[in-house]
């Protein structure tokens, strides 16, 4: 898929952290992330996994975040798109970027949003559990 010249796909970096933690502060859903305990733990993850940031239209739109098994596959942990942002395929093309960039292994996204894969044509293989 060919991305609008409005949007931008980077790798992470430091400079991107305010934007994504503002973000996801928003969303209680994604407290597990911003609270008190593990702020700083997820600001140093950021930065050690494969991370992307997306800018449309110079704004912030969004992030994927992704840890890598060197032999085996690549899981994506986070997919957050900004509300403003979302059916305008912002999360698709943070997709897109992880399977350009890693053709030789196979991606899987960790997620509890289940229908928003199956419609982008993903197939569930299994399941998640918390131990």
């Amino acid at each position: 898929m060919i991305k609008p010249s409005n949007l931008v796909i980077s790798i992470y970096q430091p400079e991107y952290e305010q934007s994504i933690i503002e973000a996801i502060k928003l969303d209680s859903n994604w407290d597990i992330f911003t609270n008190e305990k593990a702020i700083n733990s997820y600001k140093k993850s950021l930065n050690d996994s494969i991370t992307y940031v997306c800018h449309k239209q110079s704004e912030f739109a969004g992030y994927i975040r992704a840890i890598r098994d060197e032999e085996f596959a690549i899981y994506i942990s986070e997919l957050y798109v900004v509300p403003k942002w979302r059916n305008h395929k912002v999360g698709r093309y943070l997709l897109e970027q992880i399977t350009e960039d890693f053709p030789e292994m196979t991606v899987y996204a960790l997620s509890d949003e289940d229908a928003y894969y199956e419609k982008l044509g993903f197939k569930k293989v299994g399941s998640v559990f918390k131990l």
